[in-house]
């Protein structure tokens, strides 16, 4: 019994980590590391680039061409247009400019779709956004209530040793009996391996939080803060109704579906004719810089009047998935709703835990107090105060862990309401 009590005195006095982070710096910090923002701006940028190359069909087309013909026999006799024969050597330069006067709305169509395709990619970066805030409110509050846990436990034990030392006094004065002693010896053992096996859950706690950063796994580091009971006070319905109109997921598939709607435009404009002017100007004759000159000036329309029935079916099948990108709408509103209430009850439930454990701390305390008085009395006996102890201890730990995971369970009700974006 010695032996273990002299390895597990060694284990508590390891040193803790000594560089603190509060739940602000490792927020800021989160938000700066992640991989999966920096992955989804990366995406982001990539439909700005796609977004600004669609103003492309707006533009007038400028093109130029320039030939050169040898004629290996039977040299045919071309009239250039300007009263120059082409002899054997045809040298030929052509330029042009051409704009497309109308397409059916293909081009408005393309442009505001790749518009919705950024604006629904932006939604996704909030949400990821989102996502790690809450995953780092969750690893730091979870970190911090296992501090507290270690301190409870440290209280526990120094309050455990305590009475071991007042029943050894008691024994050498010959009032308690040498069982009462090893029981006190028993109950002060147990509460420094639960000190160990805290220290080590936060240890792990701390590397979840270390590693969500991207920091160093040799790094030291302690959360820092107070463990208070959370307070909100916005009711299930204004949650909802920001929820539906605000939070990114559903902003996202908002967006799709406007993407989808513009795709169908663009189906649908295969239906129309295409106009297109062009200005042009041709030279060709036998010299290197050719002289002959023609200038032109076209205007083209052009529609198919029968290329298959792909053009039809195209554009039911775009109409098919604006539909389904709706209901998938609905199906995600119905499932924040759900979010919602369930995040909600988990804490308002998380909140009663907190009032019903610190009823119980209260209760504990007067019974330990009560208990450690009548045995300092000789009135009581080293059971009663042992089992009372043990439950003053675990009151204390289980108070602690309520606030934590009421703190956790309202990180979520603002993830699932986008409130903490409010």
């Amino acid at each position: 019994m010695k032996i273990i009590l002299c390895i597990l005195t060694i284990l508590m006095l390891i040193p803790m980590e000594v560089f603190s982070i509060t739940l602000d710096e490792a927020v800021r910090k989160a938000i700066n590391v992640s991989l999966l923002i920096k992955e989804q701006k990366e995406t982001v940028k990539r439909t700005e680039y796609s977004y600004i190359s669609t103003i492309d069909p707006y533009l007038p087309r400028v093109d130029i061409q320039g030939s050169y013909t040898r004629y290996l026999n039977n040299v045919p006799k071309q009239d250039t247009g300007s009263g120059i024969v082409a002899g054997q050597d045809a040298y030929g330069a052509t330029g042009s400019v051409s704009y497309r006067l109308f397409d059916g709305g293909l081009r408005y169509a393309q442009r505001k779709g790749s518009y919705s395709l950024m604006g629904r990619e932006l939604e996704k970066l909030e949400g990821i956004r989102v996502d790690v805030l809450y995953n780092v409110k969750n690893v730091f509050f979870s970190a911090l209530g296992k501090k507290t846990v270690v301190e409870k436990r440290q209280e526990a034990y120094e309050t455990a040793k305590k009475v071991y030392e007042l029943t050894k006094a008691r024994f050498d004065e010959g009032i308690a009996r040498k069982s009462d002693v090893l029981q006190a010896e028993v109950q002060t053992t147990t509460a420094m391996i639960d000190v160990v096996d805290a220290r080590t859950d936060y240890a792990k706690a701390l590397e979840d939080l270390k590693s969500l950063l991207l920091m160093d796994p040799d790094e030291k580091q302690d959360a820092e803060g107070v463990l208070e009971i959370p307070k909100f006070q916005e009711s299930y319905e204004k949650l909802t109704h920001r929820a539906i109109n605000k939070r990114p997921d559903v902003s996202a598939q908002v967006k799709e579906v406007e993407r989808l709607g513009m795709v169908y435009n663009e189906k649908k404009s295969e239906w129309f004719p295409k106009i297109d002017a062009q200005l042009q100007q041709q030279r060709q004759d036998k010299t290197f810089f050719p002289d002959g000159r023609q200038d032109t000036f076209m205007l083209n329309f052009t529609f198919p009047l029968f290329d298959g029935v792909g053009r039809y079916y195209n554009v039911q099948g775009a109409s098919k998935d604006i539909q389904a990108a709706k209901y998938k709408l609905e199906e995600i509103k119905r499932n924040v709703k759900l979010d919602i209430i369930k995040a909600y009850k988990d804490y308002e439930l998380s909140l009663e835990s907190i009032r019903m454990y610190s009823e119980l701390l209260r209760q504990a305390t007067s019974n330990f107090d009560q208990a450690l008085g009548e045995y300092k009395a000789g009135k009581g006996d080293i059971l009663t105060l042992l089992q009372a102890e043990k439950d003053w201890a675990k009151a204390k730990e289980n108070l602690a862990v309520s606030m934590y995971k009421s703190n956790n369970a309202l990180a979520f009700l603002e993830k699932v309401s986008y409130w903490s974006e409010n």
